[in-house]
């Protein structure tokens, strides 16, 4: 009995290390840009509706769990892995309840937690339980009435039965297609035979009985008041369409028209073994699994093993005729009806050579350690499905989690709050979402390309106004230079400030370098950030007439850095392009920034300066100085 114990607890504390350590932590651009994983990101975050038909149960508890996540592990993960934190509490659990009920098909607990552990290494389940996905909820729940559900037949209790009418209310309050295991369960329940007849006439004679499971069903229902109270305080969280009233919306959003829609269009019989389904689980489970498993079904006793063969027909004709929607929402839950099946196979193994054993002495000896040969075959399948999927399922620090990059990048210049800045698409959903999960991005309001007026929500705050390089690529035309001033911010951003700069800020390091009879650099300074970046104030006491590129050269001991073979040299014209010098008004300060990565451990102890153009088919050179950074710093 220890062992059960223990060996439960140790396998969920090594599944728990392993999925922390692949535990997502990041986003592609399209996973930032719409589909069900960011909108359940932004439902748990803000308490809004997720998509159709809400999922109030689960999202009221991520919302929960969100807040507690980062007060207690923000120490230890980011908010985008608190997120993901929330499926590999569902999918421990299930894991929790999966192996119970191995444990009563092996009645040994080794068995059973080797075979948790090859169901935990899945794939499918795998990825769902690293990522803010939820359907490991789902596995929980159809596990956890199954478990039930053996209990009770072991020993009817009405304790159980109002729990098992419980579970089905939370089904309804979440993903609804768990409830294809309802008819199998109400089949297992009343059809089963009692001293007086069937158990169905026993519990029509119990009215009130009846009431409190129907009154215990319809309480995880009450959790749809909050999609309605949430749809109603927020009519942006509506989605597409318009409604009269918000019950209209709230009638149509439960209904799930979406999938309504995609459900059985074009239904035809060459589609009802594809390489995805049932071909999937095959792979997935391994042949062996998938067909041991349906095999070994039948060894669980006649009446669970009609509950369970009749829940995979349910979910196969929903995968048929659903095929162009979320069919595999049902794959997730068939998965461990398999891994039960095989367990219950292997075990009727186990008895028969042990009852050949004991009755014939010519038995090959062989069979008499069957026992040991079946832990070898599920340490070896375990094995196999962790080598195998452990490069897919790792979530962890991908090279294609790019999207918050933009988002980032734009941060890293430190605008000045209140700041309204104009961005492209990816930008703009990049600092919404580090606004609104990781607030990171407060003050902050984020435009179209070359839209430079706030939203009419905002028309009264007096912005700090800016534009990003992506957004000037998109709408040129927005930069104004006979009415602005702009001024290099940081890689990314430039600043249009509304009064033109006559003076240096005061974190300026102040010079007098002429560049020419008219141009000088007014000053410089050393900006923080992951590469080596450097802020350049230029002036001039008369127009220019033309246009000039300026080149900086980091130097170390009067030589350039060299990276490779190459020199370290970075040339562009004025605030990256944007600012072209024959356009300067005299007197005004204008910020330019240069930025390089070094190689490890390198400090430049001078810079070098350039100012040059263009001039027929080579460059003219209209001077150059070498700043020495260190001995400006004393």
């Amino acid at each position: 009995m220890q062992w059960r114990r223990w060996g439960g607890v140790l396998l969920l504390i090594a599944i728990t290390l392993l999925y922390v350590l692949t535990l997502d932590n990041g986003l592609r651009p399209d996973e930032l840009t719409g589909g069900d994983l960011i909108t359940h990101q932004y439902a748990q975050v803000e308490a809004r509706p997720s998509n159709a038909p809400g999922y109030p149960l689960y999202t009221m508890g991520g919302w929960l769990w969100f807040r507690l996540g980062r007060l207690l592990l923000g120490w230890m993960l980011n908010p985008f892995q608190i997120l993901s934190a929330y499926s590999m509490i569902w999918g421990l659990a299930s894991l929790a309840v999966l192996y119970f009920i191995l444990l009563d098909v092996f009645d040994d607990w080794l068995p059973a937690a080797l075979l948790t552990a090859f169901h935990a290494t899945t794939f499918f389940f795998w990825y769902y339980s690293v990522t803010t996905e939820q359907y490991t909820s789902a596995v929980f729940q159809t596990l956890l009435i199954m478990w039930l559900a053996f209990r009770w037949d072991e020993k009817p209790h009405d304790g159980l039965l109002l729990a098992m009418a419980f579970v089905s209310g939370t089904m309804l309050a979440n993903m609804v297609t768990t409830l294809f295991i309802m008819p199998p369960l109400l089949w297992f329940i009343f059809s089963k035979q009692t001293p007086h007849g069937l158990m169905v006439w026993s519990y029509l004679k119990r009215p009130l009985l009846i009431l409190k499971a129907v009154a215990v069903t319809a309480l995880p229902l009450l959790s749809y008041l909050y999609i309605y109270i949430r749809g109603a305080q927020h009519p942006e969280w509506r989605g597409e369409g318009t409604w009269p009233t918000a019950w209209a919306w709230f009638v149509d959003f439960i209904t799930i028209q979406q999938g309504r829609d995609e459900l059985a269009p074009g239904l035809d019989v060459q589609f009802i073994f594809t390489d995805e389904f049932p071909a999937l689980m095959g792979y997935e489970l391994t042949w062996l699994v998938f067909f041991g498993g349906l095999i070994g079904l039948a060894f669980l006793g006649r009446r669970r093993a009609i509950l369970l063969y009749s829940t995979l027909i349910i979910y196969m004709i929903f995968c048929w005729g659903y095929r162009f929607g979320n069919w595999f929402q049902v794959i997730i839950p068939a998965y461990p009806i398999f891994t039960i099946g095989f367990a219950a196979g292997l075990q009727k193994l186990i008895a028969f050579s042990h009852q050949r054993s004991a009755t014939s002495s010519r038995w090959p000896s062989f069979m008499i350690h069957t026992s040991s040969l079946i832990i070898l075959l599920l340490s070896a399948l375990l094995v196999y499905r962790f080598t195998t999927n452990i490069a897919r399922a790792n979530q962890r620090n991908l090279a294609t989690d790019t999207g918050l990059d933009p988002g980032w990048a734009i941060l890293a210049d430190a605008p000045d709050p209140p700041a309204l800045i104009s961005g492209s698409f990816e930008e703009k959903v990049a600092l919404e979402y580090l606004d609104k999960v990781w607030n990171v991005a407060p003050e902050m309001v984020v435009t179209d390309p070359g839209q430079l007026e706030p939203p009419i929500a905002d028309m009264g705050i007096v912005f700090n106004r800016y534009l990003t390089r992506r957004a000037i690529d998109i709408a040129p035309d927005s930069v104004q230079l006979d009415a602005m001033t702009p001024q290099a911010a940081g890689l990314e951003l430039i600043a249009l400030p509304d009064n033109p700069p006559h003076q240096l800020p005061t974190t300026a390091r102040q010079l007098d370098r002429p560049f020419g009879e008219a141009l000088q650099l007014a000053g410089w300074e050393r900006v923080e950030g992951p590469l080596w970046q450097m802020a350049l104030y230029w002036q001039t006491s008369t127009p220019l007439d033309y246009d000039y590129t300026i080149s900086v050269r980091p130097l170390v001991a009067g030589q350039m850095i060299v990276a490779g073979e190459e020199a370290l040299i970075q040339d562009h014209e004025p605030v990256w392009g944007v600012y072209p010098t024959s356009h300067w008004p005299s007197g005004i300060i204008i910020r330019d920034v240069y930025a390089l990565s070094l190689p490890d451990g390198v400090e430049p102890d001078a810079v070098q300066i350039v100012v040059y153009r263009a001039d027929g088919d080579g460059f003219e050179n209209l001077a150059e100085q070498v700043i020495p950074l260190i001995q400006s710093a004393e």
